[in-house]
């Protein structure tokens, strides 16, 4: 057997145990807080019987969530850090559905707490199925109780289960929508509202009471809005504690607030300006080809970020027709050209900006060459020219926003310094643009395919006839007055 094989089983029998002592705690916890008397050595059986049972739930979604682990979509999130976000998330849902379910009603099972903050945290289809372990888990506890002496009692806690798990799988399409927190707890209460007919229709199954039907119905909204006080409370901490960056806290890096960019443009407002017209078109490419748009339009924020220590290096920079590369030798002027790339990255670092977003800095030129003034030297030099000294130090583009970056980079600096004349023209430049990374091999490891490069050429080429769009001379309208 080899070395790694022998590592992965060690990995996943530490998980497994690490696992079931967290059923164990589960179900104590639980079986406290629905018990009303409660005797230890008398529950063993209990305990260990539950114990079991959750462990296997615990393993089946350990397992789930490994397999969904290897989707490029969850790449950014180390596996320790998904099962401790997704564990840590279940286990607060479970227990404080107990707690509701004995104090309140089984009807007022906060669940939806579960759907709303994994499926932010990581991914809305494990949200749905972390809410499903976390039904069972709730269902497989409290019937064991006390509370079920009467056999009658079995009925309202399976219904009032079955009810959290619907307005769970209800607010995991929230989370489908693109909404600011405001927004996003203001959705979440009108589903909670919207929740009760459906509640009163479920208690209708086992009573024509018109009292307890009401009270269910109303015992539901509460749950729900008990869900939404949690998350409200707790989702900051959960971002900051395990350094989860979601679309809320991406959408805070995209203001002049941000001391990075409030140096950028300051120091670079040239840099800046085109920072801001790379961001449009990436996000534009993230959506056409279902990548978080967010992030994209973030990348092409900071993209850039390292042209701030030396912005007069960079033309668009560069005012009054001074151009200190005048008065150096190409190799310097080289140097100080891709350094921006690594300063980027060691600044976006040093900040704590998500991990492809430093990516994008280091990585959006690739190991291209610096053409300009490749082509310079080659011009005044009889010798060979050593072309890897003018070029950048990479890596190539690992993740797509990296190679996003890369292409919408190239095309905006490129239309903007010449219009295209029409359409085909455009067309056949952004195609240029692509095939030359392509043959390049700077696009070998970034994980986009032909038809993802087919919908970033399309999406680019009608973002950019928009960006350039021609105004009214004033000044001629006044002369024909």
């Amino acid at each position: 057997m080899s070395e790694e094989k022998k590592q992965a089983i060690l990995r996943t029998s530490v998980i497994m145990a690490i696992l079931f002592v967290v059923a164990v705690f589960t179900v104590i916890c639980g079986m406290i807080l629905t018990l009303k008397t409660w005797n230890i050595f008398g529950e063993v059986v209990k305990i260990v019987t539950l114990s079991v049972i959750v462990f296997v739930f615990y393993a089946v979604f350990y397992v789930y969530l490994n397999y969904s682990s290897n989707s490029r979509s969850l790449e950014s999130m180390s596996k320790n850090k998904l099962l401790a976000v997704a564990y840590t998330c279940i286990t607060i849902g479970i227990l404080l559905s107990c707690a509701s379910g004995s104090y309140l009603s089984w009807f007022a099972l906060p669940l939806a707490f579960v759907s709303l903050i994994v499926g932010i945290l990581i991914r809305v289809r494990v949200g749905v199925m972390a809410t499903v372990i976390s039904g069972m888990s709730v269902l497989i506890i409290s019937p064991v109780s006390e509370l079920v002496q009467d056999g009658a009692a079995v009925i309202p806690i399976v219904l009032g289960c079955m009810t959290g798990m619907i307005s769970g799988f209800v607010m995991a399409f929230l989370i489908r929508k693109r909404y600011s927190r405001f927004k996003m707890t203001w959705g979440a209460l009108i589903v909670s509202l919207a929740m009760m007919p459906m509640s009163a229709l479920i208690t209708l199954l086992y009573t024509l009471d018109a009292g307890e039907v009401l009270r269910n119905a109303i015992f539901t909204a509460m749950g729900n809005m008990l869900a939404i006080a949690v998350i409200t409370a707790s989702l900051p901490l959960y971002e900051r504690i395990f350094n989860v960056w979601t679309d809320f806290r991406l959408q805070e890096l995209i203001t002049l607030r941000q001391p990075l960019l409030k140096k950028l443009n300051e120091d670079a407002p040239g840099t800046f300006s085109h920072s801001m017209a790379v961001a449009n078109l990436a996000e534009n490419c993230a959506v056409a080809i279902g990548i978080n748009p967010y992030m994209a339009r973030v990348c092409g924020y900071f993209h850039d970020i390292g042209k701030s220590k030396n912005p007069k290096f960079f033309v668009e920079n560069q005012k009054d027709g001074y151009n200190p590369h005048d008065e150096l030798i190409p190799e310097v002027s080289v140097s100080m050209i891709t350094r921006h790339t690594t300063a980027g990255y060691e600044m976006l670092r040093a900040a704590h900006m998500p991990e492809e977003i430093c990516k994008a800095a280091l990585e959006h030129h690739g190991d291209s060459a610096v053409s300009y003034f490749y082509m310079k030297v080659k011009s005044i030099t009889e010798g060979e020219v050593d072309d890897k000294e003018f070029c950048y130090e990479g890596p190539c583009p690992t993740t797509k926003y990296s190679a996003i970056i890369m292409i919408c980079d190239i095309c905006e600096a490129m239309f903007r310094a010449k219009p295209p004349e029409d359409m085909e023209s455009l067309e056949k430049a952004v195609d240029g643009v692509i095939k030359s990374r392509i043959n390049e091999g700077q696009l070998d490891d970034c994980g986009l395919t032909m038809r993802d490069l087919k919908l970033i050429k399309q999406t680019i080429c009608r973002a950019i006839p928009a960006s350039m769009h021609k105004r009214i001379d004033y000044d001629k309208a006044k002369e024909r007055r």
